[in-house]
This record gives structure tokens, C-alpha cells and sequence, in this order.
């Protein structure tokens, strides 16, 4: 049986330990303590979290995607996994640091769920987010893995300062894969990708990483933000 295009995509970044470290090298600065992840999936990004935060507190709202972070991280004491709707979870605790990667666009109402989360933080706790970037990409592949909307980054920034957030530091990320997603998503309607293609990226991502350095302050697939909670409810 095929795999929906959202089990596609987890299971393939299961399978691209380059590619996910990079993605973890643009977080990691920003996230110590207590972390809670948003959207864990299969626990890729689960498990290299617990090697430096005190607690992981990671969720999903697919079963079957618990299931197999629970499985993923069976042997890391300090994880904790939830089956939880992120737009109706309410958290008992505060959080150190948020680690949402591709969930915001998802959800209608992104600013209701950025208030939601920034009440789940510390005074000075971070949220570090990605998401996918330039609404003209917006084709196929979006749709088939239910995104409402593509942002650019006069628009993430002004959903986060709107949600209460102090001034966010917003970076693109991953220019390369741009070509890809258009003639895929846009051009050719494709729902995934040919697996062919994310494997030839993954041995190209030495060549990709140096694209980016030139391009992270103009261009790139998605977007990165790392915004924080103010220290008192009188800080704007």
C-alpha cells in the first residue's frame, strides 16, 4: 500500500541523517533545558533533541506516528511522548524552549496557535520554528500534505510579533531545493517527489550548504525564526 504524502515525507527524512542534521545544526543553538517539540513524527528530530536538552516533551497528533517515535526513543530516559492536538493541548508546565519544524503552516488559525504556545514558555523562553517559505511555490506537494499557506518573511515576522513574541530573527533556509519543488509541485503537480530525487540530494548537500551560505539572506525553500518570550507581561 502507498503511503500517504505525509508518511512519505517522514519516512524519507527518517533516512537522511545529513539532511536532518543540517536542519537541527539552524535549532540547536536555541534550545536548552526543558524543550517541548511540536509535531515529532517518527522521532527524527526527537532523538537528536534528548542528547542536549533535560526533558523532551514531544507530540503528535497521529497515533501511528507516536507509536513509532515511542519505538525510536524507547532507550532515552528523558523523552516523554504525547498523542495530543497542538491546538487544543493545554500544558500544565512551562517549556525552556519550542521546537515546531513544518507544522505552523498546517494549522487555519497560525496566530492563534503562536499565543498558545508562547503561554507554554518561560519568560525568555525561545520558539524556534521553520516553515515553508514564498507563496508562488505554493503547488501540489502543499496541498497533498495539508498546507494552508506558504509565508515570506515580512509575514512570519508580523505573526509572531502579533502573537506577543519579541523581535524575531527570521533566516531563509535551503535556496537549493527550490528548482526541485516548483517542477515538482507546481509544474508537474506531483503529490511526493521521485525518491531517486531526495537521495541524489542528500549525497549533493556538501554542494547545497555552500549554495545557502551565499543565499540564506534572500532566498530559500523555507523559512527559520527563533523568537522569545518577553521576561515580563509589561515588555512589548
Amino acid at each position: 500500500m502507498k503511503p500517504s504524502p505525509q508518511a512519505f515525507w517522514l519516512e524519507k527524512l527518517d533516512q537522511a541523517a545529513t539532511y536532518t542534521g543540517w536542519v537541527f545544526e539552524q535549532a540547536q543553538p536555541h534550545l536548552t533545558g526543558s524543550v517541548l517539540e511540536v509535531g515529532c513524527g517518527r522521532g527524527t528530530y526527537t532523538r537528536l533533541l534528548a542528547q542536549s536538552a533535560s526533558k523532551v516533551v514531544a507530540l503528535d497528533i497521529d497515533e501511528a506516528f507516536v507509536s513509532a517515535a515511542r519505538a525510536a526513543t524507547s532507550s532515552l530516559p528523558n523523552v516523554e511522548l504525547r498523542l495530543a492536538d497542538v491546538t487544543t493541548e493545554r500544558y500544565e508546565e512551562e517549556f525552556d524552549g519550542i521546537l515546531m519544524l513544518d507544522v505552523l503552516e498546517h494549522v487555519s488559525d497560525d496566530e492563534g496557535l503562536l499565543r498558545a504556545l508562547l503561554r507554554a514558555l518561560r519568560p525568555r523562553g525561545r520558539l524556534v520554528l521553520k516553515v515553508p517559505a514564498f507563496e508562488w511555490l505554493y503547488g501540489a506537494m502543499d496541498r497533498a500534505v495539508g498546507h494552508h499557506r506558504r509565508y515570506s518573511r515580512d509575514v512570519l515576522s508580523e505573526r509572531l510579533l502579533g502573537s506577543g513574541f519579541l523581535s524575531p530573527q527570521v533566516w531563509y533556509f535551503n535556496a537549493a531545493a527550490i528548482p526541485g519543488w516548483w517542477l515538482n509541485g507546481a509544474f508537474l503537480r506531483r503529490t511526493t517527489p521521485p525518491a531517486a530525487q531526495l537521495s541524489a540530494f542528500e549525497t549533493l548537500l556538501p554542494l547545497v550548504r555552500k549554495i545557502d551560505r551565499v543565499a540564506c539572506n534572500w532566498l530559500g525553500l523555507s523559512l527559520f525564526a527563533v523568537a522569545e518570550k518577553p521576561a515580563s507581561p509589561l515588555m512589548k
